[in-house]
């Protein structure tokens, strides 16, 4: 008898304790908890899954542990989700255009949506239809949750029930290939664990966030040969976005040469990439406006050539691509082999701990989005977060447990079957948790963030609720989503009238939030005009300003500008010195729009306290350095133009929010922050100045600067 079989047994007949019992019960029962299954019998229709009367407890247990995991994924993540959309943390794009679309949608009228009719310098302005910006066949079923409730909320749950239940096809997928109930239970809680799911969830909504669960889905079925509910699955991945069809195309492949269903897999890959082709090039081309930037020219633009008179890059065809390709590969070269892009394969697949390298056939099905990735010059595409992977996330899923498969066969020629699932299965767990550790989104993540709500939201709540739902309205960036259930809704300063469509009755403005797309100046211009051209102040309140046309009354109240006041409270980063009458007393700093930015962006508050009374207006401007190199700035204070340094009173505090600034740099290493406090001019007023140009001007005049901290880059 060997000691653990005495421990356990007892010894002269004597009983083991509690504690030596509860051991000797999990010693026994977890190597069998991954061991294979036996072979199933040959008339059980799907031919890995076990009778049902012949489940074990196990079997029994593990999926209703699942379901709540899923259960509490989904409560943890429609809590961030609607979280963020009450701190008005979410944007008009896409959040504000996608809750116009589904509300007009439902109101019979189809995908229109009017909040990017002026240009806005991004790709398919001048629309008002979704089929130009994106082709998104289900979005009218999609839009069924706003007969339930006509907000954005429904969206936003709708998103974080279906990626929950993306962990059902990936453990029923796991517990298909691998035969055990304990490997499909580690897949589907990395599956719940992944980032860029997690992202994909907080990341606003988007539409082809359904074609990860749904794509997960579509392989389970088209591994059990079950090609009906296969293809359903596919057309509905389909109708999520225009490029998921060369995906379904390369499942019709798979199908095709590796399980060598010739028939099913060739016209599905006929019928996936055929959709893709007739959404990109005839459904999208004939909705978008003539002269508009497409997505090629913004995103792939360094294959076109160079840029025209106003700085914009055109694709006309495939002559400017060919060419680069033929007489200048080096510049494909150059946008490809850049650090980020290394990282973000690194994001990809760290999550099931690269088992997914092991099946190759397998990744080979995100190949063209993949493509569309790297070779893109957005670095947006290729963090990793956002909702450009949706479709990769389900595929290193779906080859992580093909590759498992492989590896576990590996082992077994070295250990034992129920070791080596035992095995492989700790060591995925083991990389899913640190990968969520270092990367991911819940309160075990280095990304976790709770967006708080404060007074100031609650009364932009008030502020929003006073502009009649039947009525149009102009507004901006951030407030755009908490007006979209209605007809017409646009984005400040276009009022419905360039081009004519149905004038706008009201307007509202937060100038202490950021004011894409218009600069804080020029925001503020454009605001006073209306003021002396027919239109009248509603209510105005701690930054917050409704204005209505037909109103007479112009005048600002005081308690507008309570927005400019310093908080109470200690001070989170200490400064020195002086510039221009006023003196620096420190600044904070908040990582914001972490689910859309690997690199998360700062937003940069400064905090003044004026020596006397001055005539010259002094505004904060931060830069980002690394060694001589510029990286950046945030200019264009917030709120700075209506309430200027020239009216400050003497020894008041006062803050001054910058705008977030983003960082897009392909070199690791760490970056710099430095704060300038400079003179405003009446040429930045009317005309922002490049980052180059004020660097510039800095190095020139030798202007003082502050230390803001740092950052490191880690790709």
């Amino acid at each position: 008898m060997t000691g653990y079989q005495t421990l356990c047994t007892g010894v002269h007949g004597a009983h083991p304790g509690p504690l030596i019992r509860y051991v000797c019960r999990l010693r026994l029962k977890l190597p069998a908890m991954f061991r294979a299954a036996a072979p199933p019998p040959s008339d059980v229709t799907s031919p890995s899954e076990p009778p049902a009367n012949a489940l074990s407890k196990r079997d029994r247990i593990v999926p209703l542990v699942v379901i709540a995991l899923m259960c509490g994924y989904a409560a943890l993540f429609g809590w961030l989700s609607l979280s963020a959309y009450r701190a008005y943390t979410m944007h008009a794009l896409d959040m504000g255009n996608m809750g116009q679309a589904a509300w007009n949608t439902v109101h019979g009228h189809p995908f229109a949506f009017t909040n990017m009719r002026l240009p806005y310098n991004i790709e398919a302005w001048r629309t008002t239809t979704r089929l130009s910006f994106h082709v998104e066949a289900l979005f009218p079923v999609i839009s069924l949750v706003y007969l339930a409730y006509p907000h954005p909320e429904s969206l936003l749950i709708l998103q974080t029930a279906a990626l929950a239940l993306g962990a059902v096809p990936t453990y029923l997928l796991a517990r298909t290939v691998l035969h055990s109930t304990g490997l499909a239970f580690v897949f589907a809680l990395a599956y719940l664990l992944y980032p860029t799911v997690e992202a994909l969830n907080l990341y606003e909504f988007h539409p082809v966030s359904l074609a990860t669960p749904l794509l997960l889905f579509a392989f389970l079925f088209a591994y059990r040969r079950q090609y009906v509910p296969f293809l359903l699955c596919s057309a509905a991945a389909m109708g999520t976005k225009e490029e998921i069809g060369l995906v379904v195309g390369m499942f019709g492949l798979y199908i095709a040469f590796v399980q060598k269903e010739r028939r099913i897999g060739l016209i599905t890959a006929v019928l996936g990439v055929g959709w893709s082709l007739f959404a990109a090039l005839i459904i999208e081309r004939h909705f978008r406006q003539a002269g508009t930037v497409t997505y090629i020219s913004s995103r792939y633009g360094y294959l076109c050539g160079g840029a025209d008179a106003t700085g914009q890059v055109h694709c006309h065809g495939f002559h400017g691509p060919i060419h680069t390709v033929l007489h200048d590969p080096g510049a494909i070269l150059k946008a490809l082999f850049v650090w980020p892009k290394l990282g973000y394969l690194r994001y990809l697949l760290a999550p099931v701990g690269y088992v997914a390298l092991a099946a190759p056939s397998a990744l080979l099905l995100a190949a063209p989005t993949l493509a569309l990735n790297l070779f893109s010059q957005d670095f947006h595409m290729y963090s990793g977060v956002g909702d450009n992977s949706a479709e990769i996330a389900a595929v290193v899923v779906i080859a992580g447990i093909l590759g498992a498969a492989r590896l576990r066969g590996r082992l077994e020629r070295w250990l034992k079957p129920g070791r080596a699932s035992l095995i492989l299965g700790a060591y995925i767990l083991a990389t899913a948790l640190w990968n969520q550790h270092v990367n991911g989104f819940t309160p075990l993540g280095a990304a976790y963030s709770v967006p708080t709500r404060g007074a100031h939201q609650q009364l932009a709540d008030r502020f929003a609720g006073l502009v009649p739902s039947s009525t149009a309205v102009s507004t901006q960036d951030q407030l755009d989503p908490h007006l979209s259930s209605r007809r017409y809704l646009y984005l400040f300063n276009d009022l419905g009238t360039d081009p004519p469509l149905h004038a706008a009755d009201y307007v509202l403005l937060d100038i202490s939030a950021p004011t894409y797309p218009l600069p804080s100046y020029q925001l503020h211009d454009r605001a006073v005009e209306l003021l002396h051209s027919g239109w009248g102040v509603k209510a105005a309140d701690d930054g917050l300003i409704l204005l209505q046309r037909g109103l007479s009354r112009s005048t600002i109240p005081a308690r507008f500008y309570r927005y400019a006041l310093a908080p109470r409270g200690p001070m989170p980063h200490r400064l020195s010195g002086s510039a221009g009458g006023v003196e620096l007393l420190g600044y904070d700093v908040q990582r914001t729009d972490l689910a859309n930015h690997r690199t998360p962006n700062l937003a940069y508050t400064v905090f003044f306290r004026p020596i006397s009374t001055t005539r010259v207006t002094e505004e904060p401007i931060i830069y980002e350095t690394m060694g001589r190199d510029l990286v950046g700035c945030a200019s264009q204070p917030l709120g700075l133009a209506w309430f200027p340094t020239s009216r400050w009173k003497p020894g008041t505090s006062y803050q001054v929010r910058l705008p977030s600034l983003e960082t897009n740099w392909n070199l690791p290493g760490s970056v710099r922050f430095q704060l300038e406090v400079r003179p405003v001019t009446a040429e930045v007023q009317h005309q922002p100045a490049s980052c180059a140009y004020l660097w510039q001007q800095h190095l020139q005049r030798r202007t003082r600067l502050w230390n803001a901290g740092s950052m490191g880059l880690d790709f």
